[in-house]
């Protein structure tokens, strides 16, 4: 990495959460649109809570593809600084190469990369997200460490590579569903606003990636796979919520250096 080296890429990455997955077998949109449609009363604990259930997973990690943009630049000795757009999140990145393929064949680096993001929810999860006063902000810290070996000169005609990586993720919540009541237990009360929650968790996964072009510009194929705790959500109106999971991130995209 020298300095004032320019290396971009565009592309698309998916996510397969499996918490997410499953709680939306469990509740479906469906669940999650009858409790959005009830009005100004709740009355089927169990349709309500799987389909909450299903809007906490939805927020954490929503089953998709995204297109991702991301732009580094090198400050030299082994060091450069980028920026990452991936879906509704920011992200901002400091890497560090302390390997080089010139003196033993392989390239290693690591990064820290701390990202932000707040959304709407989609379809009916973004419905019952209005109704109940649902808001989330996700931030997340990354630490990947990567090895990779280069085809030809410099990586001419790309690479092949493999890593950990390993995530810190702190969650701030609240939910405000004024003039919401719910009709259980015997009882008429009023659904109660919760104050902002906060929660984080860890990630842990691996990473595989390889990249084939020439010289300025290479195709890359990416996969990533996390385990994540999310651990336990309050909710209004029921027992915390807890998720626990896998996600499967493949990518694709194009790589560029200058």
């Amino acid at each position: 990495m020298t300095a004032g080296h320019v290396e971009g890429h565009v592309g698309m990455v998916g996510c397969g959460p499996t918490a997410t997955v499953s709680a939306l077998g469990t509740a479906g949109l469906d669940a999650a649109k009858g409790v959005a449609n009830g009005k100004d009363s709740l009355n089927d604990s169990v349709l309500y809570r799987h389909a909450v259930r299903a809007m906490v997973a939805g927020g954490l990690d929503m089953p998709g593809a995204s297109y991702v943009a991301s732009l580094h630049v090198g400050l030299g000795e082994g060091f450069e600084i980028g920026y990452r757009r991936e879906g509704a999140a920011n992200a901002y990145a400091l890497r560090w190469q302390f390997l080089s393929a010139e003196k033993n064949g392989w390239n290693a680096g690591t990064a820290v990369q701390y990202s932000s993001q707040n959304y709407d929810l989609p379809s009916a999860l973004g419905e019952l997200q209005g109704f109940l006063g649902y808001k989330f902000e996700r931030q997340d810290v990354s630490v990947p460490v990567v090895f990779s070996r280069p085809f030809g000169a410099n990586g001419k005609f790309g690479s092949i590579g493999f890593g950990l990586v390993g995530g810190w993720t702190k969650v701030e919540y609240g939910f405000d569903p004024s003039g919401l009541y719910r009709q259980w237990g015997g009882k008429v009360e009023a659904l109660e606003k919760l104050p902002d929650q906060s929660s984080s968790f860890f990630s842990y996964g691996t990473m595989f990636l390889v990249r084939g072009g020439y010289k300025y510009v290479w195709l890359k194929l990416g996969l990533t796979t996390l385990y994540q705790d999310y651990g336990s959500f309050q909710v209004p109106g029921t027992d915390p919520i807890s998720l626990s999971g896998f996600s499967i991130l493949p990518s694709v995209g194009v790589e560029f250096r200058i």
